[in-house]
């Protein structure tokens, strides 16, 4: 493909917010997701036209002079599944089948709808999609292409077009607590963006430079932003916070983009035209910067230095904008370039302030400390939510998997192959990292994994024939998004075994997506993922 049209341009934006690349088979699946089968849009009161919230006893007007309630009826609802597959058949694929050869199929169940692309009889453009890639195979570690950043303008609200159809998400429930000059309540819409730590602030950057647009704010998956007070991890949620990022913006800004799933655009619509009515003034973007007074300091938090982390981002943060710095914000990093102290811009957001930026740091480290101090004080009291948790059988930490699965994967290598085998709890970090770390003269052997940073939660070391097995656990039913995370490290390690395995039964749904493309399982010639379901003390194979 010579050029990067509007057409081609949109489906590297598919890609990039939720794709996978299947090199060997040549087949590319890109994930819709719907977390709920039906989406509600907004409620507004029939009397005076204001926002309605629920307030615990239904809805009821937020206008001061009415506060009347209001029938849930007056919500619209959108079906997702249907409205993704009927989007996909009759808007997405003829859109792309203009430009991109290849065959389409369009599979999935309540959460998920999968585009399955495959390009067997079309070597060429799979090639022109991977070189824009290239050496990522997943969403979760796909940047922006370079290529974007220099077509026409039409291609690059193509690329965002397509981000939004597969990691851009309006919804009603994200409003924010603010004051029009003709009502109340300011809709939101936002990018998700899971395990990807270069996305929000590509994308941030991009929408700045591009097109002038404003963010209303990233909220980072850091445990300092989304458990500030530690609260998630004195009940027994310690790795909440890594969950996906988020990216927030004002619709009304948004309007030369559009969705092509249908019930997304129609909830975009809804979000823009309340926003459109309610009149806001302000742009409440999030550049430049709050200054991050002492009054804003955060407690150190335990996960601050968890291995899924990347490193710019592995510290302390008391301020979103601080990691969007660390990870390369240009704005942020063009500001503190002209700040009068780049140290004390970095740590407090103030570009004309200096200082002694060891006193600084000093003083700032007392209050995060003691904030700590006074969260474990505080988390350490025994209390009946905590307890019920403890007792609740089914609050099992996917961790718990660790050790049965680690012990069972070291019995059925050593059975199958006849040779001596060493099995770990990799979970914690990359691979190649935790053989430097804690195993440095298997990493001699095994020197190969220098190279891996990948995450699988259990690895087996074959030590005579230097070959390597892993089993990726789950504590909730398989699906294609865990298939597509244990392919991504099959396809960077080629291991000989790979296991996925889950305490909870496979959906019906997977089983049929399966049996219809068992090729979704295959990572190399003759290799393919294996399933199972772990009962407690032994694994239950799954024959697709």
């Amino acid at each position: 493909m010579k050029s990067i049209t509007p057409t081609f341009s949109y489906f590297l934006g598919l890609i990039t917010g939720r794709g996978h690349l299947f090199h060997d088979s040549k087949i590319i699946a890109i994930e819709f997701s719907h977390a709920n089968e039906y989406a509600e849009g907004i409620a507004h009161c029939p009397v005076c036209g204001w926002l309605a919230t629920n307030n615990g006893n239904g809805l009821k007007c937020k206008n001061p002079a009415c506060g009347k309630p209001v029938d849930p009826s007056v919500k619209k609802t959108y079906n997702q599944p249907v409205s993704a597959v009927e989007s996909l058949k009759n808007v997405i694929i003829p859109f792309l089948s203009k430009e991109i050869g290849a065959k389409f199929d369009i599979t999935g169940n309540k959460t998920m709808t999968l585009l399955v692309v495959d390009f067997q009889d079309y070597g060429k453009v799979f090639d022109e999609v991977l070189s824009h890639f290239v050496p990522d195979t997943s969403f979760d570690r796909f940047h922006i292409p370079k290529a974007i950043h220099e077509v026409e303008k039409a291609s690059k609200i193509e690329f965002i077009n397509g981000l939004l159809d597969t990691s851009g998400f309006p919804s009603p429930g994200g409003w924010l607590n603010r004051d029009g000059e003709k009502g109340h309540g300011r809709m939101r819409v936002y990018f998700q963006l899971v395990r990807n730590w270069h996305l929000p602030v590509e994308i941030d950057n991009f929408l700045r430079s591009e097109f002038g647009l404003p963010i209303h704010t990233i909220d980072w998956g850091h445990p300092n932003i989304r458990d500030a007070n530690l609260t998630d991890f004195f009940n027994a949620r310690p790795t909440t916070w890594s969950r996906e990022h988020q990216l927030k913006f004002f619709p009304e800004y948004y309007g030369m983009f559009k969705f092509r799933i249908s019930s997304k655009q129609s909830l975009f619509d809804e979000l823009h035209n309340h926003n459109v009515a309610t009149v806001f003034k302000d742009k409440d973007d999030w550049f430049p910067p709050s200054k991050v007074t002492t009054g804003k300091i955060k407690a150190y938090h335990p996960g601050e230095q968890d291995l899924r982390i990347p490193e710019p981002a592995r510290k302390h943060f008391d301020a979103f904008w601080q990691i969007n710095l660390a990870m390369g914000c240009k704005f942020l990093g063009e500001l503190q370039k002209h700040s009068k102290n780049l140290e004390y811009f970095a740590l407090t957001g103030d570009s004309k302030g200096d200082g002694d930026i060891d006193v600084l740091m000093r003083e700032r480290d007392a209050i995060s400390t003691k904030l700590k101090e006074e969260a474990f004080a505080k988390g350490a009291e025994p209390t009946e939510k905590k307890l019920r948790k403890e007792q609740d059988a089914e609050s099992v930490l996917e961790s718990s998997l660790y050790e049965p699965l680690s012990d069972y994967l070291h019995e059925y290598l050593t059975k199958k192959y006849e040779e001596d085998v060493i099995t770990f709890d990799t979970s914690a970090g990359n691979l190649n990292l935790f053989l430097k770390n804690r195993n440095p003269s298997l990493l001699e052997v095994f020197d190969y994994c220098d190279q891996y940073r990948i995450r699988p939660d259990i690895v087996g070391f074959l030590t005579k024939t230097r070959r390597i097995a892993f089993i990726e656990a789950k504590i909730t039913p398989l699906d294609l998004k865990a298939i597509g995370q244990l392919l991504g490290y099959c396809f960077v390690a080629q291991p000989e075994e790979a296991l996925l395995v889950s305490n909870k039964p496979i959906a019906t749904s997977l089983v049929m997506i399966l049996k219809a493309r068992p090729d979704l399982l295959e990572y190399s010639k003759g290799k393919r993922i294996k399933l199972g379901v772990w009962t407690g003390k032994s694994l239950e194979s799954i024959e697709i």
